[in-house]
Parts: structure tokens; C-alpha cells; sequence
């Protein structure tokens, strides 16, 4: 077992990529001063010594230039090493002393442990290593009595940083008994230990420690941002349960995140919890709760919140609407189209794109709102979904519904929404098709059009005539 130890090392450190790529850069810097002193012993044979004379600084420079290099190399190929093997051999020593837990004496494992507990930062990489090849591993470090030891540490007046090492075993180790320890951890007044303590918490699928995460987000020293996140990744198996008993908590905060974190969980019975928050007196936590109803589709609610005074709310709303694909309000989404706050029509217009067919009603009808922005986003809509990219081809075709399609793209063109068309006519070779096509440019009027015809001066003169007007007559085109 040792001697393998020792030779694999050796192993990694000839197949080391970076210590090759070291080596070529050294040899390199050599071979390059090797040809500037050849050169220079051509100078002199030559008789140039006045040249020599001058290019003497330049040498010198070289010379200390490679030498700088090969040092810096050498140190910093050293120190790579070094962290590997002590990284790789303190792996070793942990499977090898898990291995032998059984037959170490009492005097042993106390040696054992002082060797793991040493150099904690590389303990904890290594044991992250090692568990995911090996879970046993766990166990039988902690019959040796691992945890205990290190759970003083994260106590004890050790420097933060080591402290912060601590944290992390104790997450990859996994003992009961350290949850109490972690849950002290997260009021330690430095906040780096504190947030160690968090993540090492967020390992453990016991009730306790899910529970301590969700008290911290009551305190708000560490970032809430955070503490979700790591709320997230728990296997708590009552993580539903304790999350919602929180949902009337009196911190506004407190009621935001538990919002975000049911809808993420999506469990159908969390419906009710989240229904109750989309009535919070709180905007922020009005928001959250409108987003999970993605998850939890309430027709009634979501038309309530969609008229909600707030345009966070209405902006949340319209969202989730998309997200559960709620067919019923794409007309209430249409009129959102005119809101006055941009997210509340982005989202809208998202929303709408999304729902297909059943929205071509509505972004048709908003084609002529009095409303700029709305004709803006509707255009949007029918892009995104590719419903103008079809009337396109309709239209090149010539056949039934070819002047549906030309008054469709006149009034996506008069929308401001011109690139679709454009694209196409680049693209167009066939003769009849690219006369439609330009002819829709002629209807729409708009400057932009006018401009956007000015680009294809030889394709502007196959237009159909001025007087063409009626598209009935497409066919014939």
C-alpha cells in the first residue's frame, strides 16, 4: 500500500501536461540565446567588432531574461508539485487509514487524526475526492472519530481560514452530531466561517439543519441570495413542511423567499400557502407568489394579479400565465401589450408568444392599436413564434391566403417590424416572389420601408406598378 503511494506520484509527475509545457519554454529560451552567441561569433570572425560592441547590452539582458525564466519555471513547477502530491498522498493516507480503522490501536488513531487534522484545506479537497468514488469512506472515518476532532476546530480560536476548512469536512462527513456545531457556526461573528457553516449544512438532509438555513434567512447576515440557493440543493425529506410554516412569518423577506422557494418546489400541495401569499400586503412578496403560480395554475388568481395596482406584480403575472400555458387570459395578456412599464409588456409579449395558435387573435387585433409600444410588441410576438416568417412564405407561393398575408406583413411593416420581410427578399431569387414581397414594402409606405427599398435599387424596378393596389391581384403577380 505504501510503496504504490509512492510511486504514483512519480507517475503523475511524468504525465504532468503543464511541467512538458515548462520544459518547452525553457529549452526554447536556451536554444534562443544559444543562436544570439553564434551570432555573435560570426560578428567577430567577421571583424564587426564594433557591432558586437553595440549589441553587448541586448546579450546581457538576454542572458538574465533566460536565467529569470528557467528560475521562475523551476519554482513554479516545484510548488505545483508539491500541492499535488500533498493533495494526492493525503488521499491516500485517508483510504488507507479507512481501510485500517479496524486494526489501528487507540494510540494509532490518535496519530491518525492529528495527520488528517494537520492540513484541513487539503483534508476536505481530498475527502470531496474520494467520497465520490468511494461513500464508505465516510463511515469509517467517522468510527475513527473524525468529526468530534474537527468539530473543536471550527469551535476553537483556529485561524479563520482553517476554521472555514473545518466547516467544509464536517459538510463531506456528514455526523449528526456536527449539525449543532454548523448551526452555532452560522453566528459566527466572521462571515466567511458563518457562510462555510451554511454550505456545510446544506449537505445534510436532516430536518434540523434545513431548519437552521431557513432561520438565517430570518437574520440576513449572509446574503439571502445565498442561502436559497443552498436551500435549493437539500434532500430535506420535510422541506415542504418547514418551509411553508414560515409563510407567516411577520419579516415581509422571510415571506418573499418562502414564495420563490414553494414555486421552485412545485409540490401541488403547497397550492393553498402560495394562493394566500398572491393576497400579501407586500408587493415584492406579491410577486414571488404571482411567479410560483407557474407551478400551481389558478385561473382566478392570476386574472386578479394581471390587474394588480403594482407593475412588478402584473410583470410576475403575466409569466407565470405563460409558463402554465393558460389559454383563457391571451386576451387580458393582449391588452398588457399597452401597460406602461416595459416588463410588463416584455413579459407579455413573451407570454403570448408562447401560447401559439390560441394567442393569433389577440397580437393580430393589437397590429392596430393606437398604442406604438403595443403594435411594437405584438409584432414581436408574431415574430418570435414564427407566424410572420409563414405569412412570408404564404405570400412567395401566391396561392389561397396570399392576401391575408400581404395585409398581415403591411401591418407588422407598419408595426416597425421589417426584418423578417427584408431577410426574405435578400434571399428571394424566383422573379413573382420577390414582386410580392417588394410590393408589401411599397404598401407599407413608412420611411423605414422606403429606406429599406433604397438597398435594393435593381430589385425595386421589378416591383409591381404603382397602381397595383389591390391584392387580390397577388395571385396573378
Amino acid at each position: 500500500m505504501r510503496g504504490a503511494s509512492q510511486r504514483r506520484p512519480a507517475t503523475a509527475r511524468a504525465e504532468d501536461p503543464g511541467q512538458a509545457i515548462r520544459f518547452a519554454v525553457v529549452v526554447l529560451c536556451v536554444l534562443g540565446t544559444a543562436c544570439a552567441y553564434v551570432g555573435c561569433i560570426v560578428l567577430v570572425m567577421g571583424g564587426h567588432i564594433d557591432v558586437l560592441i553595440r549589441l553587448l547590452p541586448w546579450l546581457a539582458a538576454t542572458a538574465f531574461g533566460v536565467m529569470l525564466v528557467v528560475i521562475l519555471s523551476a519554482l513554479l513547477g516545484a510548488g505545483h508539485e508539491r500541492l499535488k502530491n500533498h493533495h494526492r498522498l493525503t488521499a491516500e493516507r485517508i483510504r488507507e487509514l479507512a481501510s485500517e480503522i479496524d486494526s489501528l490501536e487507540p494510540r494509532q488513531r490518535g496519530e491518525a487524526k492529528k495527520q488528517l487534522i494537520a492540513r484541513l484545506d487539503v483534508t476536505r479537497d481530498a475527502l470531496t475526492e474520494i467520497l465520490k468514488e468511494d461513500p464508505a469512506v465516510r463511515d469509517r472515518l467517522l468510527a475513527l472519530g473524525l468529526a468530534s476532532r474537527v468539530e473543536r476546530e471550527l469551535a476553537g480560536p483556529a485561524d479563520k481560514w482553517r476554521r472555514v476548512a473545518a466547516a467544509g469536512v464536517l459538510g463531506s462527513l456528514g455526523a449528526e452530531s456536527s449539525v449543532a456545531v454548523l448551526q452555532r457556526a452560522l453566528d459566527d461573528r466572521d462571515v466567511d466561517v458563518a457562510y462555510a457553516g451554511a454550505q456545510a449544512l446544506a449537505h445534510y438532509s436532516a430536518p434540523p439543519a434545513f431548519a437552521a438555513l431557513l432561520f438565517a434567512l430570518t437574520k440576513q447576515r449572509l446574503p439571502p441570495a445565498r442561502i436559497v440557493g443552498l436551500l435549493e440543493t437539500s434532500r430535506c425529506p420535510v422541506a415542504r413542511e418547514l418551509i411553508e410554516r414560515r409563510a407567516s412569518s411577520e419579516n415581509p423577506r422571510v415571506r418573499y423567499w418562502v414564495a420563490y422557494l414553494l414555486g421552485r418546489l412545485g409540490d401541488p400541495r403547497s397550492a393553498r400557502v402560495v394562493e394566500q401569499l398572491t393576497w400579501d400586503p407586500d408587493v415584492d412578496v406579491r410577486a414571488n407568489a404571482a411567479e410560483a403560480l407557474a407551478s400551481f395554475p389558478n385561473l382566478v388568481s392570476l386574472r386578479r394579479l394581471i390587474r394588480d395596482e403594482s407593475w412588478v406584480v402584473r410583470s410576475h403575472a403575466a409569466k407565470a400565465a405563460g409558463s402554465s400555458r393558460q389559454t383563457e387570459l391571451v386576451w387580458q395578456l393582449a391588452e398588457l401589450l399597452e401597460d406602461q412599464a416595459w416588463w410588463v409588456r416584455q413579459n407579455a409579449m413573451l407570454a403570448l408568444a408562447g401560447l401559439g395558435e390560441a394567442a393569433l387573435p389577440a397580437l393580430l387585433c393589437q397590429l392596430g392599436s393606437d398604442d406604438r409600444f403595443a403594435r411594437n410588441k405584438a409584432a414581436e410576438a408574431l415574430i418570435r413564434d414564427g407566424y410572420a416568417a409563414r405569412q412570408v412564405e404564404v405570400l412567395k407561393t401566391g396561392g389561397p391566403g396570399s392576401a391575408e398575408a400581404h395585409r398581415v406583413l403591411v401591418n407588422l411593416g407598419r408595426a416597425e417590424a421589417l426584418s423578417t420581410l427584408t431577410s426574405a427578399i435578400r434571399t428571394t431569387q424566383e422573379p413573382r416572389a420577390l414582386r410580392r414581397l417588394l410590393l408589401v414594402l411599397q404598401d407599407i409606405g413608412s420611411e423605414q420601408a422606403k429606406s429599406v427599398l433604397e438597398d435594393f435599387p435593381g430589385l425595386a424596378a421589378q416591383a409591381a406598378p404603382e397602381t397595383l393596389r389591390d391584392p387580390e391581384q397577388l395571385v396573378r403577380i
